[in-house]
């Protein structure tokens, strides 16, 4: 009976061992409702069985008069979250949020910008970030999900920047940069993903990408390269979507850029980006989903999709060759 009682034992365990778990996250930028909420009844849907939605960036729009006035800042917070269905997506799940330019400010605003202290006050009151927060000027910091497999790094790409053109050109800043530094490395998941407002893969030197800060961009590439993890990179701000991947040392980095929830789309398909996966971009409201598979502390997969009006796939990509 006792050899029968651990033979059951032992399958259960090896049971355990053996089980395939998946991760989602749902997220997406540029949210305007007054221009379109045509793909929101299909996000509120997709939250019913996904726990986690990041909000990417320009979540909400200011416009001029507003940001230097604590009362028409709340007022746009109001506008803009005010609509039956981003209500009932709020109701759902755990949220988080990232800023961009227009929830800090004016357009492509940079630390120059003086009144990123009320924008960034009425951003916290709104997000309530409950994480730990090392710079009370910013809402940077992290969260582990998954009893610690799954981190989120979340970046401020507004209060440190410095336009590229000018010297000491930086996006994050370097005391942001050391602190993404340290918290990685100390970091144990398996996947690690970093939210941040503008493209970081992009190739294309356009708009408020990285590439436009390519020691920046290189230093963060050295980072996730040089670390055991699956390195993931969730951004918004293009007003179109698409999946991007570089193989950087044997090492491959993941993107996916899922912009616009409710605003206007700008599609690029002849953009110049060496590291998009599929021909052209999004030109219709969407929002991404990312899914993350492993069997205990193995990597089994890594899947990329941006989702549409009623449920169309518009983008995906999955890997499953992790060494």
């Amino acid at each position: 009976m006792k050899q029968f009682i651990g033979l059951v034992l032992l399958l259960l365990n090896q049971s355990c061992v053996t089980k395939e778990t998946t991760t989602y996250i749902a997220f997406s930028s540029c949210n305007d409702p007054e221009n379109s909420l045509a793909v929101l009844p299909t996000l509120s849907e997709a939250l019913d069985t996904i726990p986690t939605f990041v909000w990417l960036g320009d979540n909400v729009y200011l416009k001029d008069g507003e940001w230097d006035n604590l009362d028409r800042i709340r007022d746009r917070y109001k506008v803009s979250f005010q609509p039956e269905l981003i209500q009932e997506i709020l109701s759902k799940g755990t949220h988080f949020a990232i800023w961009d330019d227009h929830d800090a400010g004016p357009n492509d605003c940079d630390a120059s910008f003086a009144g990123m202290d009320k924008t960034m006050l009425v951003f916290k009151e709104f997000w309530k970030p409950s994480y730990p927060m090392p710079n009370d000027k910013s809402y940077y910091g992290s969260v582990a999900l998954e009893e610690g497999q799954v981190e989120l790094f979340f970046l401020d790409n507004r209060s440190f920047r410095v336009h590229h053109d000018s010297s000491g050109a930086t996006v994050f800043g370097e005391v942001q940069l050391k602190w993404l530094e340290s918290a990685y490395k100390r970091s144990d998941a398996l996947f690690k993903i970093i939210l941040m407002g503008g493209q970081f893969l992009n190739t294309a030197q356009v708009f408020d990408n990285v590439s436009r800060f390519p020691n920046e961009r290189n230093r963060l590439i050295d980072l996730m390269v040089n670390d055991s993890a699956v390195p993931i990179v969730l951004s918004g701000d293009r007003h179109h979507g698409e999946l991007n991947t570089l193989d950087s040392y044997g090492k491959l980095i993941f993107e996916t850029t899922a912009s616009p929830l409710t605003s206007r789309n700008f599609a690029h398909h002849e953009e110049e980006n060496l590291t998009r996966l599929h021909p052209g971009t999004t030109e219709t409201n969407h929002f991404g989903v990312l899914g993350l598979t492993r069997i205990g502390d193995s990597i089994t997969g890594v899947k990329m999709s941006l989702i549409g009006e009623g449920g169309t796939v518009l983008f995906s990509s999955r890997e499953t060759n992790f060494k």
